[in-house]
């Protein structure tokens, strides 16, 4: 049996700020202090200041929060700090967000749940979800179907995936395995499996 919806929160209903966005759109560069906007489609916006000096590195937010009970407006400020790991491959290291609530090291922060603040997907009371895992049984190729589109499009947005002397590049793997996966939901989500139980005895002519 597939998971009911229960109400809980998925990563993507949330205003979610992706560290790889931010930086390409200018954030976090070397020795420098940027300032911008960033906003939803749910009209929340939430002002972004980045700091990079030498090995100083954090993030700055400023927004107004609504209580839900009260419904009452306040503005709030939160300091995020940085923290470098190295690379999984030997080369260089990785920037990350640190977890204000749980300490962790992560790439994106959320705001779930009706909370005041930013935090990672593990800083919440109740479990943040990804879709696939509170849709049911018969929805279930339809949301892997939509998260695959969502994935693509994030890397059509970045270098097209090519080749490196002469062999694909790990991205361009990676690229065509999404686009069969793609396809093979696509087959999936219109297939007789993905029909209630009566109208699929219906189509096999049972009763």
């Amino acid at each position: 049996m597939g998971r009911s919806y229960t109400g809980s929160s998925t990563v993507y209903e949330c205003p979610r700020l992706n560290l790889s966005q931010l930086r390409r759109a200018g954030y976090f560069s070397k020795d420098a202090e940027v300032r911008g906007a960033w906003s939803w489609t749910s009209g929340e916006v939430v002002n972004i200041t980045t700091v990079g000096k030498g090995a100083e590195v954090h993030m700055e937010l400023s927004y107004t929060w609504t209580d839900p009970y009260t419904g009452k407006p306040e503005e709030v400020r939160q300091r995020i700090d940085m923290v470098r790991k190295p690379s999984n491959l030997g080369r260089g290291t990785v920037l990350y967000f640190l977890c204000p609530y749980t300490g962790r090291p992560c790439r994106i922060l959320y705001r779930a749940y009706s909370a005041r603040t930013y935090r990672s997907r593990w800083g919440f009371s109740y479990r943040l979800y990804y879709p696939g895992q509170v849709c049911g049984k018969l929805d279930r190729w339809n949301t892997r179907y939509w998260d695959l589109e969502r994935h693509l499009e994030g890397m059509e947005r970045m270098r097209s995936p090519g080749t490196y002397r002469g062999r694909p590049t790990k991205r361009a793997q990676r690229w065509e395995r999404l686009l069969s996966e793609l396809d093979r939901m696509e087959l999936l989500r219109w297939s007789p499996a993905s029909f209630p139980k009566r109208l699929r005895s219906v189509l096999s002519g049972r009763s």
